[in-house]
């Protein structure tokens, strides 16, 4: 992930400069040697620098770094050439991955220029630098209006950090937090609805019930209620999460779908929101309405404008319904065109082609499923992060098993085990697809006993009726290992219980059952 920040340039900086617009974030680029810079008068830096006012960002070591410290240098009164000096080594420490370095200038930033908010950048290198005490008193620190401005994307980002250096009770505990004081009124609904899934574990702790049931209200998405009827943490509060969801989640399913509908309604050129409509209709059952919502997109391909990753999303929830419906063969067309999609202008095509892959492994067409995987580990080299990766190589190994290529299988392995930590849940699928079922075993007891990787480690068990997103598949899972080792079902148990059977999701119970082979 390179780095991108939304606003950190000042706009008198920016001014000063001639820039009218945020920098971009640094790219790789064929670029010369920096001239010597020492000899040049500071107008005449000034003139290099306008030449083209967005390369520092584009370049900042090769030209940025050496330009703004000649014309610091030359005239360090100068705050706008500060201010973009120190950008400049941060782009360029970042771009080189040395991440406490970067940290390090950032501090020095802040000190010169206090009356500046930088908490985007702020967020962003205490994240890269895994500093989760430092990024949770950031977080306190936050008022309404600041909360309001940290992007969503920032904000999560923040929070997974966290996660894996353990902060889960103090996110928990900051989110009950927020959801008192009002701060909650300045968030995004996404991100209000994910603090609130979160609270609920601090209301629980401190014996607050009553407060519980209220973030209950904020928790629209079916998909929560699985982990939120099923998981042992939330025992105390089951009752009103049943009363909230409604027998197979009709009334939180109807709910999501109502308040999707009316976002998007409010504003449909924004390709999220649209997003989040078909999700919302596919995880209440509504396949055909899904798909109806969905094709919209083409009233903007006939105006002439370009697919965008919202579109793409709603695209895959039509693909997904089309199998639900038992159509797959209208769902293999929708999986096609995403993956002709260039991915160099569309590098967020990387989740599609590893989605079409993963759907034809898991529905057991091997020799397509193998080809569309090699596409998508192609696009993932560019554009995906460990966890896609991951993803190709957990297919790949239960595909070879099945097409006889068990030479190329130890690389995939390979992968899987020392990425285990990022991909425990591939890791185990891909396991056992080999028949390593004790390793899985032993990776999946380690990840019980971590509470960083419990979570994780819990949707591992869920079987396909409360998968609502993915299609139906015909890989093995860690569910098929509980027969064989009982301290395994003994342990789930401790953390889960089986989805009572009326709430199984209606849209599990509508959906097509397509005929998959067996694995045996």
């Amino acid at each position: 992930m390179k780095l991108k920040f939304i606003q950190f340039v000042t706009v008198s900086a920016a001014a000063s400069l001639g820039i009218f617009s945020s920098p971009l974030s640094a790219q790789e680029s064929e670029v010369d040697p920096a001239p010597d810079y020492s000899g040049m008068e500071y107008d005449q830096l000034v003139a290099v620098f306008r030449e083209d006012p967005r390369r520092w960002s584009a370049e900042p070591c090769e030209f940025g770094v050496p330009l703004l410290s000649a014309m610091e240098a030359k005239n360090p009164a100068a705050d706008p050439v500060r201010t973009i000096h120190f950008l400049a080594q941060i782009y360029c420490s970042d771009t080189g991955k040395q991440y406490p370095q970067a940290l390090q200038v950032f501090d020095q930033l802040e000190a010169a220029f206090p009356q500046d908010d930088y908490s985007d950048l702020g967020f962003y290198l205490l994240t890269r630098n895994d500093a989760a005490d430092r990024a949770l008193d950031r977080l306190k620190a936050l008022d309404f209006e600041s909360a309001g401005e940290l992007s969503e994307d920032r904000f999560w980002f923040v929070v997974r950090m966290l996660s894996r250096e353990g902060k889960n009770d103090e996110v928990s505990d900051l989110a009950l937090e927020w959801s008192g004081n009002g701060i909650f009124g300045a968030l995004t609904r996404g991100q209000q609805s994910g603090l609130a899934f979160r609270a609920l574990s601090s209301a629980i702790r401190q014996d607050r019930l009553d407060e519980g049931e209220k973030l209950l209200s904020l928790i629209t998405s079916p998909r929560s209620y699985i982990s939120l009827l099923t998981e042992r943490e939330y025992e105390p509060l089951w009752p009103a999460i049943e009363r909230r969801a409604g027998p197979n989640l009709k009334t939180v399913g109807a709910e999501d779908v109502r308040l999707t509908g009316t976002r998007l309604e409010n504003n449909e050129a924004d390709r999220d929101r649209f997003s989040e409509a078909a999700h919302a209709l596919h995880f209440d059952g509504r396949f055909e309405d899904a798909i109806a919502l969905a094709q919209q997109w083409q009233k903007r391909e006939k105006r002439g404008e370009e697919l965008e990753e919202g579109d793409g999303w709603a695209l895959n929830i039509q693909a997904y319904a089309y199998d639900s419906l038992g159509k797959p063969e209208l769902a293999d067309a929708v999986f096609d065109k995403l993956a002709e999609l260039d991915p160099d202008e569309n590098p967020w095509v990387v989740s599609f082609v590893i989605n079409r892959a993963s759907r034809l492994i898991g529905q057991g067409r091997w020799d397509e499923g193998v080809e569309a995987a090699k596409v998508a580990r192609t696009v993932a080299e560019e554009n995906g992060n460990t966890y896609a990766k991951a993803i190709i190589a957990s297919n790949l190994a239960c595909a070879y098993v099945k097409t006889g290529q068990r030479d190329k299988i130890a690389p995939e392995i390979a992968f899987l085990r020392e990425n285990s930590e990022e991909g425990l849940v591939l890791a185990a699928k891909g396991l056992i697809c080999v028949e390593e079922r004790q390793e899985a075993v032993d990776l999946l007891m380690a990840a019980f006993a971590d509470p960083t990787q419990k979570d994780t480690a819990l949707g591992a068990f869920q079987v396909d009726e409360l998968d609502l997103f993915y299609t139906q598949s015909m890989l093995p899972d860690a569910s098929d290992l509980l027969p064989e080792f009982p301290e395994l079902r003994a342990e789930l148990t401790k953390h889960r219980r089986d989805m009572p059977e009326s709430y199984i999701p209606q849209a599990a119970l509508k959906r097509a059952v397509l005929e998959l082979p067996e694995w045996e």
